[in-house]
């Protein structure tokens, strides 16, 4: 009865501080801890990218255009770090509707892991996120992606694994959930299955033609869909913590 109470304080711990450890191992490995970012160091925009993250931290250059071709990708105009949060501060300036990405790093080369963010976004019109893991070898739909979550930031929550094959496919998932409250998100990849969570809770797992390749993470920001935001729609994405774990047999 002890050793239950004690677990049953730990969990509420956990909870009340805004992450749950989850369980510790995989079904046929176990988890090892290597990125732990809280983003502590406050930066002003136009800074991000030549600060003290630079080591840790790259990003999509200006200029470039975002997925949906929409936008255009400026970090010197879009990202900041202030009371231990990233800001991706979602608007318009001239003609231009902003965006950001982030690639951490130290996942390069990384094959399986777990991907933990706490996160929140305002429902700013026009506007959409994915934070993906992205084939260091850029071939897709062959070597697969992985999304979660993605979406619209005035839509819900999705998740999103993508075959590994040239043929392409997909298992989505909708959570039913807005993006405005702070959220935990989840993304377990072993080498047979990629699992989602949500706050705790199971959102799907996918077992169809898993990705087998090296995979980096990226936090990616930008317009959603083919249409141009409204000009005043404006609003943040903060992101509070950044946990990557790597899986051993």
């Amino acid at each position: 009865m002890r050793n239950w109470l004690l677990l049953a304080l730990v969990v509420v711990l956990a909870v009340a501080g805004g992450f749950i450890a989850w369980h510790k191992t995989s079904q046929n490995g176990h988890w090892v801890p290597s990125v732990r970012e809280d983003f502590s160091k406050d930066v002003p925009v136009g800074q991000f990218a030549s600060s003290a993250y630079a080591d840790e931290w790259t990003v999509y250059p200006d200029g470039w255009h975002d997925t949906s071709g929409v936008g255009t990708y400026a970090p010197k105009r879009v990202l900041s770090t202030a009371d231990g949060n990233l800001r991706f501060d979602m608007h318009s300036d001239g003609e231009d509707f902003l965006g950001a990405a982030l690639l951490a790093k130290q996942t390069n080369g990384q094959r399986y892991g777990r991907y933990s963010i706490r996160w929140r976004a305002d429902p700013v019109t026009g506007y959409g996120l994915a934070f993906l893991l992205w084939p260091d070898s850029g071939q897709w739909p062959d070597d697969g992606e992985i999304d979660f979550p993605e979406g619209s930031l005035d839509g819900t929550i999705h998740a999103y694994a993508h075959y590994a094959s040239p043929d392409g496919g997909q298992d989505n998932f909708d959570t039913d959930t807005t993006m405005q409250d702070w959220h935990t998100s989840v993304l377990e990849w072993t080498p047979d299955a990629i699992t989602f969570y949500l706050d705790g809770r199971l959102v799907g797992q996918s077992t169809e033609q898993v990705p087998q390749s090296p995979m980096h993470l990226v936090l990616q920001t930008g317009t959603a869909g083919s249409d141009e935001p409204p000009r005043d729609a404006r609003g943040f994405i903060e992101v509070d913590w950044v946990h990557v774990d790597t899986y051993e047999n």
